[in-house]
């Protein structure tokens, strides 16, 4: 044993000697005339075939070079190649500064250079939004590779000023999900949820991603609407080499993997997401006048040919799984390339949050006990995902065609157990929910190199978005508190109108269709001393939404002791009958229950790039957008139709504005006017009620387009390659924003969408990238953000609002840090977020609490070591801290969290370790 030690640490001194005696060279070469960075120069170690080639910034560096004196071999297609002699140092990098190439001045024949730009990496990232004329930050695939990160919502946590709620909806600047666009390749991504404008990051599966840029500023050749910013997420679509490889992962969740739980019984095809029939309401089923009418034979026979009400089976919770396929093709057809990047996603995992209690308070003071729950809600989420990309090139034209399929679906069984204060019952719950959601999106888009000033590109989108909730089963039972020897008695109205809080049974169905096209124009107009560049461009979509939903509830007229069998015996469909001792089932769905919505969308826009000197330069651009949308619904109860039609054109300035203190630090300022667009479900007068929450969530068909107006100022320093620090602050005013709040309805409270008069943010935000030198032959990196943010809203015009309140939805403050260790086969990094207290729903002084999301800290750790060329094991710890979830009430209404305010709603959702192996051939 002592000389296996002995001889192990031998060996790592000898390596560790090796590597102190290496050093780097950098430099940029760039043209001797025109003074631009050349792409794509070779440079060799002389007499070696150790060499790398200049990045898009015309960089270079050449990493491991032995400690002495060396030459540089630099050459180029149509340049003069020239010999550099260098001195390496160990363990410096040698810096050589500007390398100034000549052009050839011999006649040559024609020849063309093709090259792919590298874009996915680190450095071509932080290239890519160093130049860019907006404020930006992003995130490479090769950062993503480093920390594990299953998915898009995953990633994009690590970029500063970026959040992400309920673990897919992100936020920008600590502003909510309804104030950012997203762009999937350019074209505006559908919607995924009902209830809010959001989109689903967790979709997009991480390996599928090239690069994710934030825009945090306005500019006309990007949409008008966004507050927070605009994130461009770009899969991939150009391979380096023919590749095939494939993935494996399992999960373990502490108190989760291994526990024996009750759940809802599913289909034959859940394990892939998709609903094999047996939850839908047929096509056939009888109209609401048969349901409810006098033939109550009929109508029962109809109820009674739906599946099963209670069907429940015990189960073990498997260990989470998690698998990928991917494929990369080149071919290769002389002038004509075509190359295929496809990759097909998979993943079963299971979720039950611990601890997962709520209150509800009333009173003078709102803090009187009304109710109070515990859940157990075993959830298992299935999802099945594909991306297919095309990449076509001939002569000076490119063509792409991306395609992104995912279908998700999620099976979840909660059974409550709580107490009504007010009424001293104790009661105990159940629901049976199953969803499956389906999103296609995808783009076909060209670029022409007209001239060597001039290029014109196009794309045309579709875009679809189904989302379906079939047999959405609730049921509530009672007894008195303390009757223990009494059983549960299942609740259902005795009157002749069913409750939807119940015992009841919901369908809906969401389809969403998108078409658009875009086209966008860029000439250089080249003088003297300076390129001036004019762009312009138009964009339109076109976007419909179809959504319908029908409910049936249990009633008992005759009050008959039925009730008190168990679930399991009074929901047997022998039970609905209009003899003595049966129950009856009703037709429940209101006139709201249903909607239709359309919306067009058309822009075009016009800007310029002008370089007042060498250090300062601008872009001043206009965009105008015309938008119409229209909603078409029925008011509840009396059924008279609803009818939104808002035709609103948009004037939107832009200005962004860089100036070059040295060649490694940037001044830049932005202005740009935006707008927030209400979603159709805001809009809808549709009341959908939340069982989990136990409250409903309804739109407002008067609600206003926002108007923002953004003023930015940020400072950048680019130390050394790949390090970067920046300051940035920024200012917004709102204009009639719009906001969750909370109101009175019947006996408790619900969701509702409101305008308040104006609000402002204004906040500071600090980045790093830092590469720790000599420590660990340079490859410790640490990234570090943090945002610090105040805002205020003015809801005079809106009764009973509070005064001098934050805005609903905006974050104090976010950090995110990262520490990353990447060695050549072996990888380790670190990861902290966490983020202030936000509110959920903005409430009044009518009664409806402020409701806060309260800070978390999240800690994870990756491991990912390489087995040669074809293997990787990767080993992550997921919220390591595992800290609760906590929503508590502003009890006194004074805006402040403190030992006074009360418990909403809390629950941990454990640490998860993951174990998985990839193969690359």
């Amino acid at each position: 044993m002592f000389r296996k030690i002995f001889t192990f640490v031998l060996v790592s001194l000898n390596v560790l000697v090796l590597h102190a005696q290496t050093g780097s060279i950098k430099g940029i070469i760039s043209d001797a005339k025109s003074k631009e960075s050349i792409i794509g120069v070779v440079v060799m170690l002389q007499g070696t075939t150790k060499g790398v080639q200049t990045d898009i910034d015309g960089s270079f560096l050449l990493e491991n070079v032995a400690a002495g004196t060396h030459n540089l071999q630099i050459s180029y297609v149509s340049y003069t190649s020239k010999t550099v002699p260098v001195v390496v140092v160990a363990t410096q990098t040698t810096d050589l500064g500007t390398i100034i190439m000549e052009e050839e001045t011999k006649v040559m024949a024609e020849v063309i250079v093709k090259g792919v730009k590298k874009t996915s990496t680190e450095n071509a990232v932080l290239i890519e939004t160093k130049k860019l004329e907006q404020i930006a930050v992003g995130v490479s695939a090769q950062q993503i590779a480093k920390t594990q990160d299953r998915d898009a919502s995953q990633v994009i946590r690590r970029v500063p000023g970026v959040s992400i709620m309920d673990e897919r909806f992100v936020m920008i600047r600590g502003l909510n999900e309804r104030y950012n666009t997203v762009l999937l390749n350019d074209a505006i991504t559908p919607s995924t949820e009902v209830d809010v404008r959001s989109f689903s990051f967790d979709l997009i599966p991480s390996n599928a991603i090239d690069r994710m840029l934030i825009f945090k500023t306005a500019s006309a050749e990007n949409s008008g609407e966004m507050a927070g910013g605009i994130v461009k997420i770009f899969t991939k679509t150009r391979p380096e080499a023919n590749q095939t490889s494939f993935g494996l992962s399992v999960g373990y969740r502490g108190d989760v993997t291994g526990r024996d739980i009750l759940s809802s019984k599913g289909g034959a095809l859940d394990a892939v997401g998709f609903d094999d029939g047996s939850r839908i309401l047929p096509k056939d089923f009888a109209s609401r006048s048969v349901l409810n009418g006098a033939n109550r034979d009929v109508a029962n026979a109809q109820f009674r040919s739906l599946a099963p009400f209670f069907s429940l089976q015990n189960k073990m919770i498997a260990p989470d799984l998690r698998a990928n396929l991917g494929l990369s093709r080149i071919m290769d057809f002389g002038d004509f390339k075509l190359s295929n990047i496809t990759n097909i996603n998979y993943s079963a995992t299971n979720t039950l949050p611990q601890n997962n209690t709520q209150e509800r308070f009333e009173g003078i003071n709102n803090n009187e006990l009304a109710l109070s729950w515990a859940d157990l809600t075993y959830a298992n989420n299935v999802r099945l995902g594909a991306m297919s990309n095309f990449n076509m090139s001939t002569g000076k034209s490119k063509f792409e065609f991306r395609n992104l399929f995912n279908q998700t679906a999620i099976n979840e069984t909660l059974v409550r157990e709580g107490v009504n204060e007010n009424e001293q019952l104790a009661f105990k719950n159940y629901a049976f929910r199953y969803e499956t959601r389906t999103i296609y999106s995808g783009q076909f888009n060209a670029t022409h190199d007209i001239s060597e000033k001039s290029k014109l590109s196009w794309t045309v989108g579709y875009g679809f978005t189904n989302r379906y909730e079939p047999d959405y089963r609730r049921l509530t039972t009672s007894r008195a508190v303390g009757a223990f020897d009494q059983p549960f008695k299942v609740d259902v109205p005795t009157a002749s109108n069913p409750s939807l809080t119940q015992a009841a049974r919901f369908w809906s169905a969401l389809n969403e269709h998108s078409v658009s096209g875009a086209a966008n124009y860029e000439h250089k107009i080249l003088t003297s001393a300076r390129e001036l560049k004019l762009r312009a461009g138009v964009f339109v979509e076109n976007k419909t939404r179809d959504f319908n939903a029908r409910w049936f509830g249990y009633v008992n007229p005759k009050n008959s002791d039925i009730v008190k069998q168990a679930p399991s015996v009074f929901f047997n469909s022998e039970n609905i009958t209009s003899n003595a001792g049966g129950v009856s089932m009703l037709e429940g769905t209101n006139f709201d229950d249903a909607y239709q919505a359309q919306n067009l969308l058309t822009a075009a826009y016009a800007s310029i790039y002008v370089p007042f000197s060498q250090k300062l330069n601008a872009t001043f651009g206009f965009r105008g957008e015309m938008n119409r949308q229209q909603l078409q619904s029925r008011l509840r109860g009396s059924g008279e139709k609803v009818g939104v039609d808002n035709p609103i054109f948009s004037p939107l300035p832009s200005v962004n504005m860089t100036y070059d203190l040295t060649e490694k630090q940037k001044l830049r300022f932005a202005y740009g006017m935006t707008v927030n667009r209400p979603e159709f479900r805001e809009l809808a007068p549709f009341s959908y009620y939340d069982f989990g929450l136990g409250l409903s969530k309804t739109g407002n068909p008067d609600l206003k387009t926002a108007t923002i107006h953004n003023a930015d100022m940020r400072y950048e320093i680019y130390p050394n390659d790949g390090e970067l620090i920046t300051i940035a602050g920024f200012y917004k005013y709102f204009i009639n924003p719009i906001e969750m709040s909370g109101r009175s309805a019947g006996s408790g409270t619900s969701f509702f969408y409101s305008n308040p008069k104006s609000a402002i943010t204004t906040g500071l935000e600090l980045e790093m990238r830092k590469v720790v030198r000599g420590v660990l032959d340079d490859k410790l990196t640490l990234v570090a953000n943090a945002s610090v943010i105040y805002s205020k809203v003015d809801a005079s015009n809106l009764e009973g609002q509070i005064e001098n309140r934050p805005l609903q939805g905006q974050s104090p403050y976010l950090v995110n840090a990262g520490l990353y260790y990447n060695g050549d086969a072996f990888q380790i990094n670190v990861l902290y977020n966490v983020i202030g207290k936000r509110i959920f729903v903005a409430g009044d002084k009518l009664g409806n609490q402020t409701i806060y999301e309260m800070p978390r800290n999240v800690l994870d750790i990756n491991v990912m070591k390489t087995f040669g060329k074809f293997m990787e094991v990767r080993l992550g710890v997921s919220d390591l801290l595992n800290q609760k979830f906590q929503y508590t009430t502003d009890t006194n209404n004074d805006a402040k969290i403190d030992g006074n305010d009360l418990n909403w709603r809390s629950f941990n959702r454990g640490t998860q370790a993951t174990l998985g192996v990839n193969f690359k051939f």
